[in-house]
């Protein structure tokens, strides 16, 4: 996927009227980069066997702006 078209995709997730609910992607994917304050769950499929990357992962949902509590 393009940087384009991945901002697009985001973007598009983010959007408070977004029909988008879900939101999957592997955790050296989502670990850089990322906002995803459109969710508000996390489920972590395939942990990193370093905890800072699966922290950082974690970190794309609860971040500044959110405004959902975060699970």
């Amino acid at each position: 996927m393009t940087i384009k078209k991945r901002a697009k995709v985001v973007e598009s997730f983010n959007n408070k009227d977004s029909k988008e609910w879900i939101f999957m992607l592997s955790s050296k994917a989502g670990g850089c980069g990322l906002n995803l304050i459109g969710a508000n769950r996390l489920i972590m499929f395939d942990p990193d066997w370093n905890p800072a990357n699966d922290d950082q992962a974690m970190a794309r949902v609860w971040r500044d702006g959110q405004k959902k509590p975060c699970y």
